[in-house]
């Protein structure tokens, strides 16, 4: 499959993905709860972390979703703006795993620090490397982020 092949089945599945907003966003169970999610910088591929804050938001959450390649001091503006409760930080390629961390040092340095989930093809694979990083969690799934974040907020 070609580059081509590739962003034309991508553009495909965002245009799919949109004809679901207006059931995503009437949504009336909701918790009071905020998401910001994104793609660090350099990273392209959003499909998974839209897919994560969709997800979210048909839960009762608030999401923003930022989209892809976010440079750090942006992405920690907003979330020094938006006091959210949680941050979702995605990673499809290896070499951007540098990026997160950076990324998640940058958040911690916030007077209010939210936590960070982590998710993408580098921390599917090697399933310490959310720790490693510095994340707070981790989930594999967009169908499972929901479930892990809130278990995770009820023990804080």
């Amino acid at each position: 499959m070609s580059v081509a092949h590739e962003h034309y089945a991508t553009s495909v599945t965002q245009m799919i993905m949109s004809e679901l907003y207006p059931y995503i966003y009437r949504a009336s169970d909701r918790k009071n709860l905020r998401l910001v999610a994104a793609c660090v910088n350099n990273e392209l591929h959003e499909i998974g972390i839209r897919m994560v804050s969709d997800f979210f938001e048909i839960n009762g959450w608030d999401s923003v979703y930022l989209g892809a390649s976010i440079p750090p001091e942006d992405f920690r503006k907003i979330v020094d703006e938006l006091k959210p409760d949680l941050v979702a930080v995605s990673a499809t390629m290896t070499f951007n795993v540098g990026h997160v961390r950076n990324l998640i040092k940058l958040l911690g340095e916030l007077d209010d620090s939210p936590p960070v989930m982590v998710g993408g093809y580098p921390f599917n694979v090697d399933t310490e490397l959310w720790r490693k990083v510095g994340a707070d969690l981790h989930a594999a799934s967009a169908s499972s982020a929901v479930r892990v974040a809130e278990e995770f907020l009820k023990t804080e």
